[in-house]
């Protein structure tokens, strides 16, 4: 059923931000599907949650439709829309049954024996998977660049996470991570833009209402909607901002001094109801907290300055809002790096300056590998080793190394003998997916 060149393997790769799934051997994942669960009611004792997953499902509005992730810390925490998620791939995307295909999930480097067993259990008892593996992150990604020993850096949505990988196992004893990764910059850019005085209107698409006023001319108004859910609102606000950010943020190639600040002129990014937003402070500020944490102590947005239009107390309380997104003892990129390295044996430092794997769709924010590398030049111990930073060119490439780490690793032929099959399962249980994906 599994063995041989031939094998038809799923590779599934449930992310903080999006779930990417196709067979193994393409060279990308066929479906990309929001990680976001929709839920319709559940919330009284006893009574039975509706989830709705996909894209189309989150963009539809229903009364009272609330909008949540499934994961926190990059783990799995409610298994219910998890399993939602899985069905809809295994249905609805891959239109396939999964008891006729081996399925390779990916997982964190600092996932808990808990979750890999309850994810074991609902592949083989609730879809019946002939075999199934799991295979750490950061190993994936190292695989996806063609490295056995790397340092892979990954800048993902709700995680950033450095882990060393020597010779195809993740030492996991290294793995430095923090949860302010490109998701709580979506926010932080989202947060600064409504403590401006006064408010601008931010409508997400799902609040606008378009209507023709002439030959190829349309105008968008918004539309009353009471019964919207704050969590399916909030949602979509951030969908916004996402956009926003990824089209507008950049990271400074160098650090800023005060000779040469961080550039502030003006930037407008177009909203859905076709209105202009400046993010003039917002567009190289807030990407700098990645590399300068303490950033937000010295320098705040202009609305959060004396002659910005808000009184001293609201000054106060926005300044202290904003700073406190940042969590304490948050470590700047480079320095994650470097503590992950010193914290590994000596005879493997050198290797692990020398292949330094960046990867996640944040990392993708222009600039920052370039940033990356001239402050690792400076961290590095010793002049005689050399810093190498592999970050694939193509934003594909980098958005999707997991996946397509495990898409290259579930097609090798020498990779069959390693599935735990169903009849191991039956005959062991889920705890020996410890033993046989370490």
């Amino acid at each position: 059923m599994y063995g041989g060149d031939e094998v038809s393997a799923i590779v599934i790769d449930i992310g903080s931000t999006c779930t990417k799934s196709g067979f193994a051997g393409e060279d990308c994942p066929k479906f990309v599907v929001p990680s976001s669960v929709g839920i319709l009611g559940g919330e009284e004792a006893g009574a039975k949650a509706e989830y709705r997953v996909g894209t189309n499902a989150l963009c539809h509005r229903v009364d009272g439709m609330r909008i949540s992730s499934p994961l926190s810390d990059g783990i799995v925490q409610d298994w219910d829309a998890c399993e939602a998620i899985l069905e809809h791939t295994f249905k609805s995307c891959l239109a396939c049954v999964p008891s006729e295909h081996p399925v390779l999930f990916t997982e964190p480097s600092h996932n808990t024996a808990a979750a890999r067993e309850k994810l074991c259990e609902l592949a083989f008892e609730k879809f019946d998977v002939p075999a199934a593996f799991l295979s750490k992150n950061a190993v994936l990604a190292a695989f996806a660049s063609g490295r056995g020993t790397a340092l892979v850096l990954d800048v993902g949505g709700g995680i950033i996470s450095a882990t060393a990988v020597h010779d195809g196992y993740a030492l996991t004893r290294s793995v430095r991570r923090h949860n302010f990764a490109g998701d709580a910059i979506t926010e932080l850019v989202a947060r600064s833009v409504q403590l401006r005085t006064p408010p601008q209107p931010l409508l997400p698409l799902y609040s606008l209402k378009r209507s023709e006023v002439g030959p190829g001319e349309f105008m968008y108004s918004p539309i009353d909607a009471p019964g919207t859910h704050p969590a399916f609102h909030r949602y979509h606000l951030l969908q916004l901002f996402r956009d926003v950010k990824e089209s507008a943020c950049r990271c400074a190639m160098i650090a800023p001094t005060p000779a040469v600040p961080l550039d502030s002129s003006k930037w407008d990014v177009e909203l859905p109801d076709h209105s202009l937003l400046d993010v003039a402070w917002e567009r190289m500020h807030v990407p700098e907290v990645l590399f300068e944490p303490s950033l937000l102590r010295s320098s705040l947005p202009p609305c959060l300055q004396p002659g910005g239009g808000a009184d001293a107390a609201a000054i106060a309380a926005g300044a202290a809002e904003l700073q406190g997104m940042v969590p304490d003892g948050y470590m700047a990129l480079p320095d994650l790096v470097a503590e992950t390295i010193r914290s590994c044996d000596t005879d493997v430092r050198r290797e692990l300056w020398g292949s330094i794997i960046v990867s996640g769709g944040c990392s993708l924010t222009p600039g920052l590998t370039e940033r990356l590398h001239g402050r690792l030049n400076e961290l590095v111990p010793q002049i005689s080793m050399k810093v190498k930073i592999i970050a694939p060119q193509t934003p594909q490439e980098r958005r999707f190394a997991v996946w397509i780490g495990g898409s290259i690793l579930a097609s090798l032929g020498s990779f069959q003998q390693l599935w735990m099959s169903k009849q191991e399962y039956d005959e062991h249980g889920a705890s020996a997916i410890h033993k046989k994906c370490p």
